[in-house]
């Protein structure tokens, strides 16, 4: 049995038309790629509250805190508390 691929404009465009997805963003790493494609396809009203991205090593400090290592489960616990 064959599996179907979506795309990626089309992954994107079943989450944001599916109500029973809203939140934030906060990314490590690619996180930006991947809103901005939730923004690109539209309907990204209903799915995206807030998109964050701590680029700079001082101000993602200052929004979450110091940490050892920037890529991390303890960062991504940080990000989401």
């Amino acid at each position: 049995m064959k599996e179907e691929t979506i795309d990626t404009h089309s992954k994107a465009l079943k989450i944001n038309l599916d109500p029973r997805w809203y939140g934030t963003f906060a990314e490590i790493g690619a996180g930006q790629e991947v809103v901005r494609w939730f923004f690109r396809v539209g309907g990204a009203a209903g799915t995206i509250a807030k998109s964050m991205s701590a680029y700079d090593m001082k101000v993602s400090d200052a929004i979450y805190g110091h940490a050892e290592r920037y890529v991390s489960r303890g960062r991504l616990q940080a990000m989401l508390d």
